[in-house]
C-alpha cells in the first residue's frame, strides 16, 4: 500500500495565544494527520517583514529550551510534528511532498524553496495590507507553480487580478463538536450582547464599546460579556463582563442573545460564524470578510465601519423587537451550517490528490 503524502505546513511565527488564522492552518493540520497523511509544522525563528519583540538570538535560545511539548491552547494528535527553523531555508525545511503556507511573507520565502520541499500551497486567509508592502503581497500571489487556497469569494476576486496561478475557493470550516446550541435562541434574555475585545485596530473594539454604551443608556438592563486574548481593558463598566481566554466559548456564546463584530478589515470574521452556530442574532460592520456569510436583514443586520450610532440602533432593534431577532438568529444558524471541516478538508485533499 502506497503511504500516504508528508504535508509541510509552514506558519509565520509560534503564537502563545489563540489567533483565528493559526488556528484554521492547525484544524487542517489535525484532520489530515487524522486521516494518515504526515503532517509536520515548521515555525521559523526568523520571518522577513516580521515585527519582534525579542532579539534573534533570544528568540533561538528559548525556541531550543521549548522542544514543542505540546501547544499551549490548541490540542494536536500525537502524530502531528513540530519543529522550530533559524529561517525558511532549503537546508533547514525537510522534505515532503506537500507544502502549505500563509502569510505573504512567509508564500515568498517558501516560493523560493525547492520542488523536493513539496508542491506549493498558498492559503489565503485575508487581503493582508494592512502594514503596506502591497507589491510583495501582490507578488505573493503569483509564485511559480503554487496554487492559492482562498477562504472567501472576494478573495478570489483579489488575487484573481494578480495572477494566472490556479486559485480554488475553500471556505473555512466550524468545529460543531465546539459550536453548537445549547440554549433555545427564544428563551434567551434578549438584553444580553456579546462581543469580542482587540486592541488591534482594525478590530474596532472601541467602537462596539461605544455603541454599547449608547444602548445602555436607553436599555438599562443591557448586560453584556466580553472576551479576547488581551488583558482586561481599563475602565471597563462594571455592567461589561470580561473573559480572557475562556475556556468555553460555547457556552458564552450561548449564553448571549445577541453577538457584535466591529472589525474594519475581515479576511471572514470566525468568530461571527461561530456565534451563529450557537444562536446569537449577529450584528456586524459592512464589509467584505462578513458578507460571505451575513446577508442583511436575512442570516445578519450590517452597519457601515465606525458608525456607533447605528450600531447602537441595531442592537437596540433586536432587543425590543424579540420576534425579528429569533426569526434572524434562526436564519443565521441555518445558514452558516455549510461551514464544515468536512467540507473543507475533502475540497482541501481533492487539491492535493489532484497536484501530486
Amino acid at each position: 500500500m502506497q503511504s500516504q503524502p508528508k504535508i509541510n505546513f509552514v506558519l509565520p511565527f509560534k503564537p502563545r495565544r489563540p489567533a483565528g488564522g493559526f488556528r484554521v492552518m492547525y484544524e487542517y493540520a489535525n484532520r489530515l494527520a487524522e486521516k494518515g497523511y504526515k503532517v509536520h509544522l515548521i515555525f521559523p525563528i526568523k520571518t522577513p517583514y516580521m515585527k519582534y519583540r525579542l532579539p534573534y538570538i533570544i528568540r533561538l535560545i528559548l525556541a531550543k529550551i521549548e522542544k514543542f511539548n505540546r501547544n499551549g491552547w490548541f490540542d494536536f494528535i500525537p502524530s502531528v510534528k513540530m519543529s522550530y527553523v533559524p529561517s525558511v531555508k532549503e537546508k533547514y525545511v525537510p522534505d515532503a511532498d506537500i507544502i502549505i503556507s500563509t502569510w505573504w511573507a512567509t508564500v515568498l520565502e517558501v516560493g523560493k524553496l525547492t520542488d523536493k520541499k513539496g508542491r506549493k500551497i498558498n492559503l489565503i486567509q485575508g487581503f493582508e495590507d494592512w502594514e503596506g508592502h502591497e507589491d510583495l503581497l501582490f507578488k505573493s500571489y503569483d509564485i511559480k507553480d503554487t496554487i492559492n487556497i482562498v477562504v472567501a469569494g472576494y478573495l478570489k476576486k483579489i488575487v484573481s487580478k494578480h495572477t494566472q496561478n490556479r486559485i480554488e475557493l475553500i471556505e473555512n470550516g466550524i468545529d460543531s463538536t465546539r459550536f453548537y446550541l445549547k440554549n433555545e435562541i427564544a428563551s434567551r434574555n434578549p438584553s444580553t450582547v456579546a462581543m469580542t475585545y482587540s486592541i488591534q485596530e482594525i478590530k474596532g473594539s472601541k467602537y462596539g464599546l461605544e455603541a454599547l454604551k449608547i444602548v445602555k443608556k436607553q436599555i438599562p438592563e443591557l448586560e453584556c460579556e466580553m472576551f479576547g486574548i488581551s488583558p482586561c481593558p481599563e475602565g471597563l463598566p462594571e455592567w461589561i463582563r470580561y473573559y480572557r481566554e475562556p475556556d468555553d466559548l460555547c457556552d458564552l456564546y450561548n449564553r448571549n442573545a445577541i453577538f457584535i463584530s466591529n472589525s474594519l478589515t475581515e479576511g471572514f470574521g470566525l468568530v461571527s460564524v461561530e456565534s451563529m452556530f450557537c444562536g446569537c442574532a449577529v450584528v456586524c460592520t459592512d464589509i467584505e470578510g462578513h458578507k460571505e456569510y451575513a446577508f442583511d436583514n436575512r442570516t445578519a443586520l450590517l452597519v457601515k465601519v465606525k458608525d456607533t450610532q447605528e450600531m447602537a440602533d441595531k442592537i437596540i432593534y433586536l432587543i425590543k423587537d424579540k420576534e425579528y431577532r429569533i426569526n434572524l438568529a434562526q436564519s443565521g444558524n441555518t445558514y452558516v451550517q455549510r461551514f464544515s471541516w468536512d467540507n473543507a478538508i475533502g475540497k482541501l485533499e481533492g487539491v492535493i490528490n489532484n497536484i501530486l
